[in-house]
This record gives structure tokens, C-alpha cells and sequence, in this order.
């Protein structure tokens, strides 16, 4: 009994071990990136960032759990930054689903960032919406918020019927002519 009990000890021993290398790899290889990107070189961080992924570590632990969060983000703010903005938003849909709160409010806000880029401002203010029901006090969400619901209020005036009214008229009065051609000259000129 008393061997199956050292064995069992031993064994998480080395998991904890095999787990705190992770972990640590895993930050070591965060700082990394964040010099990477600072320096322009995306495509050596998304390297590093694939090299992490298909780690056998990282391997182990996914057959446990599903994929890492902190990688889809990882990935999906680099695939941001080369403008591979589909790829970024799936990888920013794959980090929002964690436990993490804070990191699923950046993954949000950065998703919301990406819509709002290709003009679709209700789901980005739906987005930026749900990034402040998880952190109500990010400014930034805030005003990106207002600036949807305006460019939303924008877009909606720009096509409504009234706006397409005015600019009927104005085109009406486009084709009246206005040339000197038809002003008085002068004394009526009669013809025999």
C-alpha cells in the first residue's frame, strides 16, 4: 500500500512539474511575442505561436481540455495585424469562450474592433455591448460603443426615403438649365 501510495505522489510530482514547465514556456513565449509584434515582425510571432501550439505539452493538455484560449487570441491579434481579418475573427471567437473574464472581454472588444472596421456597426455595438457587461468601466468600449450607434444612425439616414427624396429634387434641378442662354437680351428680335 505504502508503494502505491509514493507511486501516486511521484506521479503528480512529475505532472506538476511537466504542467509549471508549461506554464512557464507558455509566458516566456507571450513575452516573446510582444517584442516580436512591437518590432514588426508578425510572421516570426505567428512561428512562435504555432510552435507553442503544436508542442507535445500543449498536445497533452489539449487532449484534456479544449484548445488553449490565450493562443486563439495570441493568433487572432496576429492575424489582425497581417489584415486576415476572417482568420483573426474565428480565432477571437475561439478565445471568447473561457472562464477567463478578462480575457474574454479583449477577445469581445477586439472582435467588435474587427466588425466595425468592415462597417457592420449593430454587431459592433452589440459586441462592444457585450464587452461592457463584462468590464463596465473600459472607456475605450464606451466610446467605440457611441461612435456604432451614431455611424448606425448615420448609415440609416443616409438610405431613408427622405434622404433619397432631397436628393431627387436636388437631381431635378440639375437638369432645368440655368445657362445665360436663356436670359432677356435685350429688344425682342422679329423674323420675316
Amino acid at each position: 500500500m505504502k508503494k502505491y501510495f509514493t507511486l501516486f505522489l511521484f506521479l503528480i510530482a512529475c505532472f506538476s512539474i511537466f504542467y509549471g514547465y508549461t506554464f512557464y514556456q507558455k509566458s516566456n513565449t507571450i513575452a516573446q511575442l510582444d517584442a516580436r509584434i512591437k518590432m514588426g515582425r508578425y510572421q516570426d510571432a505567428m512561428a512562435t505561436v504555432l510552435d507553442v501550439e503544436n508542442s507535445m505539452a500543449n498536445g497533452l493538455f489539449q487532449s484534456f481540455s479544449k484548445e488553449d484560449p490565450i493562443i486563439s487570441y495570441n493568433k487572432g491579434i496576429l492575424y489582425a495585424l497581417m489584415e486576415n481579418k476572417k482568420k483573426a475573427a474565428n480565432e477571437y471567437r475561439k478565445a471568447m469562450d473561457t472562464d477567463d473574464v478578462a480575457l474574454k472581454a479583449k477577445a469581445i472588444y477586439n472582435n467588435a474592433n474587427l466588425l466595425a472596421s468592415d462597417m457592420d456597426f449593430s454587431s459592433a455595438a452589440m459586441q462592444y455591448a457585450e464587452a461592457l457587461k463584462i468590464d463596465d468601466d473600459d472607456f475605450q468600449a464606451k466610446k467605440n460603443l457611441e461612435r456604432m450607434r451614431l455611424g448606425e444612425q448615420q448609415f440609416n439616414t443616409l438610405f431613408s426615403p427622405e434622404q433619397q427624396e432631397r436628393e431627387d429634387r436636388v437631381e431635378a434641378l440639375k437638369l432645368l438649365p440655368w445657362g445665360t442662354k436663356y436670359k432677356y437680351s435685350g429688344e425682342q428680335k422679329l423674323r420675316w
